[in-house]
């Protein structure tokens, strides 16, 4: 279920100062959440350190635009859902989808991240 904590985990990503960004994590993560990043970042944790993360994207993308691009699919306290970073000229950068992991009472714990298309199966 797409809810307020996944909107403002989202709108995050697309925060352009540092004040609303803050205030969006701190709507959607617990103080001490992971974020696990598939690239050399590896494992952050923390609010400071996953706002750190995404401020750099748009450094490095600048105008680039985050979205949520599928419905949630929820249980026991996890969710998974697709996403796309698009470029300030709308092309797509890059897609994946997130694995999360929730509190009891609806906080982000941890967040996965995958990107691109699942891999073919070896045969």
């Amino acid at each position: 279920m797409f809810d307020s904590v996944l909107a403002a985990y989202d709108e995050a990503w697309n925060a352009r100062d540092t004040r609303t960004r803050r205030r969006l994590l701190e709507q959607s993560l617990i103080p001490n959440a992971e974020l696990v990043d598939p690239t050399t970042a590896g494992r952050l944790t923390g609010i400071d350190a996953i706002a750190g993360r995404i401020e750099g994207l748009g450094e490095r993308f600048p105008g680039a635009r985050v979205a949520i691009t599928s419905g949630v699919d929820e249980h026991h306290g996890f969710a998974r859902y697709a996403w796309t970073i698009a470029g300030h000229d709308g092309r797509t950068i890059l897609d994946g989808i997130d694995v999360v992991e929730r509190t009891d009472i609806g906080l982000i714990r941890r967040v996965v991240m995958f990107f691109g298309p699942l891999p073919p199966r070896e045969r």
